[in-house]
């Protein structure tokens, strides 16, 4: 089979447009529809029916996604130079993450690309819940979260280290205490960030198992608005201390430490990736520029190394 129709069938399947599909991949409109008649000759399959919101692919196409996407992307290491090059290197590397590392590792990797790597992209999307599965089906090269263990068909590399602080308002009162006293703590009012959704975290199970419960009064899915709704409102924040470093540089806010200790286990973040990808050149420089950015995170913070004094 010509390898130009499975091009052309997983940029369909990832655009679910014909146009765009051929942007993608440097054909015109008219010579993707070309492929895509000639590829549903040979699979004798509609493969993809026009509808109101795309090209819908047919059962028989979901079938054949993971398989085409799999081979795709074997032939391409396979192509790929024994010794990579970041400095001449044009690629793409996509990570599924929640905000917390586009917030605090992202800034200093942004830095390295601009510098060391400038034809290196990297594309980052939402774990929604499926990290392994992007994994495995290859929407994603790389996840960075906060887990423990992991399946034996990936690899881990703990990143960075941090700690949990609570945020308040200055005129909060708690905001006095240097250490908040675990009853206050429970009995104050909380805003929880939960990017899976469950309304319970960590903290819930260490009350519990102090005979305390807390009030949860609102529930964010991302890091981004806590230190605006904190500012504006009665409610504790208990978040990662460096999501917490910048926010008094906008913020009248107070930082002190979570009376509830870190889960053991519970690191800054961890670099997972499938093991198919270990040896690869291009990956084992990408992982590397990781572990940098979660060293230069735990030396100088989410502000950045201090600069020089012109």
């Amino acid at each position: 089979m010509d390898l130009n129709l499975l091009l052309v069938f997983d940029a369909v399947m990832n655009e679910r447009n014909a146009t765009r599909a051929g942007e993608r991949i440097g054909m015109s409109q008219p010579a993707v529809s070309n492929a895509l008649n000639r590829l549903r000759y040979v699979m004798k399959d509609e493969l993809f029916l026009r509808g109101a919101d795309g090209m819908r692919p047919t059962a028989r196409a979901m079938e054949l996604e993971l398989p085409v996407r799999r081979a795709l992307t074997e032939i391409e290491h396979a192509l790929d130079p024994v010794v990579f090059d970041p400095a001449t290197a044009r690629r793409t590397f996509t990570v599924a993450t929640t905000d917390y590392a586009t917030l605090t590792l992202l800034p200093y990797l942004a830095g390295y690309l601009m510098e060391e790597a400038p034809g290196v992209n990297v594309h980052t999307v939402p774990i929604e819940g499926r990290l392994y599965e992007k994994l495995d089906a290859q929407e994603a090269d790389y996840g960075l979260t906060a887990l423990g263990t992991v399946p034996g068909r990936f690899g881990r590399e703990d990143i960075g280290t941090d700690r949990f602080v609570c945020m308040m308002k200055s005129d909060h009162p708690l905001a006095c205490h240097d250490e908040i006293p675990l009853e206050a703590y429970a009995a104050a009012r909380h805003l929880l960030v939960t990017p899976r959704g469950d309304a319970h975290g960590f903290v819930d199970d260490f009350l519990s198992d102090h005979n305390l419960k807390r009030q949860i009064a609102m529930t964010v899915n991302g890091f981004g608005s806590v230190p605006m709704i904190v500012a504006s409102s009665d409610l504790i924040a208990t978040i990662p201390s460096k999501m917490a470093d910048k926010c008094t540089d906008f913020f009248d806010l107070r930082i002190v430490p979570s009376p509830v200790p870190k889960p053991e286990g519970v690191v800054g973040e961890v670099l997972i990736w499938h093991k198919r990808l270990t040896d690869h050149p291009a990956h084992s420089w990408f992982r590397d520029l990781i572990k940098r950015a979660g060293a230069d995170l735990d030396k100088y913070g989410i502000k950045g190394p201090p600069q020089p004094t012109p």
